[in-house]
């Protein structure tokens, strides 16, 4: 029962450890789904232009179409580009389709994102709110713990998608999308073309870098704050007055 109750108490400490992931990762995934810039270096590094047949202009315009459809409202994805005076749709209705699954699915991690921000923010203020400046010391701790989590879980997943990106993309798709929607023929889909797997791996491994710099200068510098204050309390007790 003792045992029990323990495990219990440090329940919510391991709910923030996981919460603090969730949050890094998921905000970094948020960041590079509305980065048209990243849109643009990825189109950049896998010669989209020649593939697709579109100018880097039509691209850049493609992207950023693509960007406000996924935090937005608005149905059913329509992107257009201007061809000889024209505007045309660059999409079949196959590729609107899926985007319409993808759209839900980053709302889902928006959502999942936001959830345990809220989550960290609660837990933070109730601690200070019971324990009042003692809790301090404890959350600075439970964040480097949470930092060098995500390094390792983060770190083991970049290995894995370096080694495997292919079969785990693929399960990937099978696992978020009930429908097979998602199988184009890169020959021919323009959506495929734009956003090859390289663009994915190569977008996932800056996912990860970022994730693995942030915990890392997170727990950094915490570390070197709670060396700090130690460092402060001895200085304090050194000029203190010895009685004998």
């Amino acid at each position: 029962m003792v045992r029990a109750l323990r495990a219990l108490r440090g329940f919510p400490a391991v709910l923030f450890t996981l919460a603090f992931v969730v949050v890094v990762v998921a905000t970094n995934v948020r960041l590079a789904f509305n980065s048209l810039a990243l849109y643009e270096l990825g189109f950049a590094r896998n010669e989209v232009t020649t593939t697709t047949r579109l100018t880097e202009a039509q691209l850049s315009e493609a992207g950023r179409q693509i960007r406000d459809y996924l935090g937005s409202s608005q149905e059913p994805l329509d992107v257009r580009v201007t061809v000889d005076g024209t505007s045309r749709p660059i999409f079949t209705d196959r590729e609107v389709l899926h985007m319409a699954d993808v759209k839900q699915l980053v709302g889902k991690v928006y959502r999942v994102q936001e959830g345990s921000f809220l989550f960290l923010a609660l837990f933070i203020a109730i601690g200070f709110f019971v324990q009042g400046n003692e809790f301090g010391n404890r959350v600075r701790r439970l964040l480097i713990e949470a930092s060098v989590l995500t390094m390792l879980v983060v770190g083991g997943a970049g290995l894995a998608a370096t080694v495997a990106f292919q079969p785990l993309f693929l399960l990937f798709h099978q696992l978020s999308f009930v429908n097979d929607l998602w199988q184009l023929d890169p020959y021919t889909s323009v959506l495929l073309q734009m956003f090859p797997q390289r663009f994915w791996l190569e977008t996932t491994v800056l996912i990860g870098a970022a994730s693995i710099a942030e915990s890392l200068l997170m727990a950094v510098l915490l570390t070197m704050l709670i060396w700090w204050q130690q460092w402060q309390v001895r200085v304090a007790q050194r000029k203190a007055p010895q009685f004998t």
